[in-house]
């Protein structure tokens, strides 16, 4: 861990009388509960504080506890100069901040008030504040942040930060079937030690929705058996079905999919979702089995022209153009650089 961030951070916090926490996107129990958990910790130093996200929560994170206590606001017009400090907290680029208006919105911010903590492959953010950017591939930024502030904190945290906490860690590690990470299973052994309800945190119940977008999905994915690869398309028509149907957050319930189908069907280790965000972009979305070694999806993505991120084994991105076009260049690359490996185990 880079003790000169951890203190580049704090030596922030301490001169701060105020500070907004900001969640990344995807909102998920990461970003929530490490979020809620930096401001219990910020307010028991005296700190005025809130947690904001710039992108809705989604129905199925409603359930989360206290998710209502973070705000919903938008980018542009959000009063940044109000707050001396401010933490990032489950991203590595930009636009999981702020959105599309992320160039705008660092136009009228001070870098100097700005850090950053995060668990996934480093992006511009990193690259823009190095000094006050913590990121280490650990199991869940909820991991990170508890070795390097909370562990060391004089106030032992309440039951619910705990479960916060718990939370964040079972979700980003797949309830441990994720591949290992150092330290992972001693973290969930001290929040265990400290108070975690661990049959509330496994309880997970679904929205009908979901089964609804499973068994559409499934009719419509497509299969690339030479390079183990499935692929889903979101067309505009089917986008506009969705939230007529389903309602305005529908590509929030395909959880079931990702999880259980992209990730478990047999002879293919890659899947993938492109959804026509019927602005001119395309969304990505892919999860890769956890054995053996793979293709790194997020490198053939930026290839093939996606801003793209997140974790070795599930991530996301964006292109600028059409779903075809976007469908072509993903599979091209994905198709070289599988079969590129291909090759090197026949060697």
């Amino acid at each position: 861990m880079s003790v000169a961030q951890v203190s580049a951070i704090e030596n922030l916090i301490k001169k701060a009388e105020s500070v907004l926490v900001v969640i990344s996107r995807p909102v998920d129990p990461d970003c929530i509960g490490t979020g809620l958990a930096v401001h219990w910790w910020l307010e028991q130093q005296g700190k005025r504080s809130q947690v904001v996200s710039f992108s809705p929560i989604p129905e199925t994170m409603q359930r989360f506890p206290d998710s209502q206590r973070i705000c919903c606001e938008q980018s542009k017009k959000f009063p940044f100069d109000h707050w001396q400090a401010i933490m990032l907290i489950d991203g590595s680029s930009w636009i999981q901040f702020f959105g599309k208006h992320w160039h705008e919105v660092l136009s009228r911010l001070d870098p100097a008030v700005l850090s950053n903590i995060d668990h996934h492959e480093p992006d511009d953010i990193c690259a823009a504040i190095p000094d006050r950017c913590l990121n280490q591939r650990t199991s869940s930024t909820a991991q990170l942040f508890y070795e390097a502030f909370l562990s060391q904190f004089s106030i032992q945290p309440p039951a619910f930060v705990v479960n916060y906490l718990y939370r964040a860690l079972l979700y980003d590690t797949r309830n441990f079937r994720n591949e290992p990470h150092e330290g992972m299973y001693r973290f969930a052994e001290e929040l265990m030690r400290l108070g975690a309800d661990h049959e509330q945190a496994v309880e997970v119940m679904y929205d009908p929705r979901e089964f609804e977008f499973l068994v559409w999905a499934l009719g419509k994915t497509q299969y690339y058996p030479e390079i183990a690869t499935t692929l889903l398309q979101i067309t505009a028509a089917d986008a506009r079905h969705f939230e007529q149907r389903l309602g305005r957050e529908w590509m929030e319930l395909d959880s079931i999919y990702k999880e259980v189908f992209l990730r478990n069907v047999a002879g293919y280790d890659y899947g993938l979702i492109l959804t026509d965000n019927q602005d001119g972009t395309v969304k990505l979305s892919w999860r890769t089995r956890s054995r053996g070694k793979k293709v790194s999806i997020a490198i053939c993505a930026r290839r093939a022209g996606f801003a793209a991120g997140g974790h070795y084994n599930a991530g996301g991105g964006l292109f600028q153009g059409t779903l075809t076009e976007a469908k072509r260049k993903l599979i091209a690359a994905l198709r070289e650089e599988v079969n590129k490996q291909q090759s090197l185990q026949s060697c």
